[in-house]
């Protein structure tokens, strides 16, 4: 018996010219990721261009031990598990 297999192109410059041929655009653009932009533009050129575009969201809330250095969340969880 055979296990599962995924379809692949057996010449990829041969779909890319009957695609093209048809008039489709076959390629995904997409936005680099911050540490590829960064890479590409240099430390200095991507604060100065970018800089006020970026922001670092709150990350998620991880429990750890009471010996880890990193301030407590600061919110009481009491209420929300509180019984009515």
């Amino acid at each position: 018996m055979e296990g599962r297999s995924i379809r692949r192109y057996a010449d990829d410059e041969a779909v890319v010219a009957a695609v093209s041929a048809e008039g489709y655009d076959l390629y995904e653009k997409k936005l680099l990721e911050i540490t590829a932009m960064t890479a590409m533009l240099g430390r200095k050129q991507f604060e100065d261009i970018l800089g006020n575009l970026t922001y670092k969201p709150q990350g998620k809330p991880i429990l750890v031990p009471e010996c880890d250095k990193r301030p407590a969340l600061e919110n009481d969880f009491k209420e929300e598990f509180k019984n009515d």
